[in-house]
């Protein structure tokens, strides 16, 4: 696998990070470059293979004792690794989540909890509103001519997505047709959203860890929305011709009840 030193000049999904992190390297970073850089104020660091497979546990277990399974060369846990830099209160929350399933269920056993926090982990967007916006009924109800067109003047401005999963940003590699995240609609003040990225962050991991658990969205059955990347403004250039959200296996209407 070829490490690139440019991706996050590749697309609009990839370059959300361009603002916040530095990916200079003449090669793919080390787990210790990763662990000097990203991990000084974080509650866990990275680790090698090696040391994962020597404490013979789970992945959760061992994010729980502070070592976050981290792959060589690998762009999964590379997004993995920048998400917890991102993300820290919320990643550790997660990991506390999954970690009392774990105590009552044991590892192997997989919750429908759990299995909730992991789509979320891995697939998860946040849509930061006002807080008088009536953005989440839209993607419950699947309007998204209503959401990508009539609304698009104000992405980027007031309807600020970030994106939480880091198999999204994996799989913004190459974008194709279908690429969906699993959206959390967080009310932000006004505020908010004339911050620069670097600043807006920190107040959007602190405000998701809190909503998240307040409102213990993972013990609900369906806590997550589908929101259709590619169809973000700015975020694909065929989304400029408003034809493209024509395209109904992709922008699904919602089920019937």
């Amino acid at each position: 696998m070829h490490w690139d030193p440019h991706v996050l000049k590749r697309n609009a999904v990839l370059g959300q990070l361009a603002e916040v992190i530095n990916l200079d390297y003449t090669h793919w970073p080390t787990v210790a470059e990763l662990n000097h850089h990203w991990a000084k104020a974080l509650p866990v660091r990275f680790i090698e293979d090696e040391e994962f497979i020597a404490l013979g546990c789970s992945y959760e277990e061992s994010v729980a004792k502070g070592g976050v399974p981290t792959r060589a060369q690998n762009w999964h846990d590379l997004f993995g690794a920048i998400i917890w830099h991102l993300f820290p209160r919320t990643k550790a929350l997660l990991n506390q989540l999954h970690s009392e399933h774990i105590t009552q269920f044991g590892a192997k056993q997989r919750t429908p909890r759990r299995d909730r926090i992991t789509h979320f982990d891995e697939c998860g967007m946040v849509l930061a509103v006002p807080n008088s916006a009536p953005i989440e009924p839209l993607l419950r109800q699947h309007q998204w001519q209503t959401l990508f067109i009539k609304q698009r003047e104000h992405w980027h401005k007031h309807l600020r997505p970030f994106v939480f999963g880091h198999a999204l940003y994996e799989q913004a590699l190459t974008p194709f047709i279908g690429m969906t995240g699993k959206c959390v609609v967080l009310a932000m003040p006004e505020d908010f959203f004339s911050l620069a990225a670097h600043e807006a962050y920190p107040r959007l991991d602190a405000a998701l860890a809190k909503h998240l658990e307040q409102t213990a969205l993972f013990d609900q059955k369906k806590p997550l929305r589908p929101l259709p990347l590619l169809g973000i403004p700015g975020w694909w250039p065929a989304n400029e011709d408003i034809r493209f959200y024509q395209n109904t296996d992709y922008f699904r209407p919602a089920p019937a009840r």
